[in-house]
């Protein structure tokens, strides 16, 4: 009796050690699965961060040389507008005046100089809707850029992107490509019938 005793112990007792060295294994199983999965997504985290900073950086390199073109422009239009005004000075104090050319070209350089000016106003102006329209898109993309990192950060939401992208090179693998079909041979007998 004693002996049964012992070994229902001792089966009990192998019984635990297996039972507790399959929960120690499976914990440290999952434990590095969890690990290598956090590492992963702070890698890709920290691609799309990367891309993210790269986009802004050009977009931002983008407008700043568009500044300067425009800064550029801006200078060359008050160059000219000085031109043309010392021009007008100088027809207008030279008593050419009387001349019918002389007014003509003098009406002509004030019309210039409305026109540049008119011309600079309308640049200005849809310089700003621009930069308005760009700041507007860089705060929708930094908006993106918040979501897209909120969603990558949920395991559900990975678990059921990882699903779709499964699931679409599966549907891509049977995708059944179209049997070339041979004509069917309805002539051959429409031909035989009256023969």
């Amino acid at each position: 009796m004693d002996l049964i005793v012992y070994q229902v112990i001792a089966v009990l007792f192998c019984i635990g050690f297996i039972f507790s060295l399959s929960y120690y294994l499976g914990y440290r199983n999952t434990f590095k699965k969890s690990q290598v999965q956090s590492a992963h997504e702070r890698q890709e985290m920290l691609t799309i961060e990367r891309a993210l900073k790269a986009f802004w950086d050009h977009e931002k390199e983008k407008l700043e040389t568009e500044k300067q073109v425009l800064e550029e422009r801006v200078k060359f239009l008050e160059e000219k507008l000085d031109q043309y005004r010392r021009k007008a000075a100088g027809v207008g104090m030279m008593g050419l005046r009387k001349n019918k050319l002389s007014d003509m070209l003098i009406s002509l350089l004030i019309e210039n100089e409305s026109l540049e000016e008119k011309l600079f106003l309308q640049n200005k102006k849809l310089k700003d809707e621009r930069d308005e329209f760009l700041e507007n898109e860089l705060r929708s993309i930094s908006y993106k850029r918040i979501l897209l990192s909120e969603l990558l950060t949920q395991t559900e939401v990975r678990r059921e992107m990882e699903k779709v992208i499964n699931d679409r090179s599966r549907l891509k693998r049977l995708e059944m490509r179209p049997k070339e079909l041979e004509p069917l041979p309805w002539g051959e007998d429409e031909e035989e019938s009256p023969a």
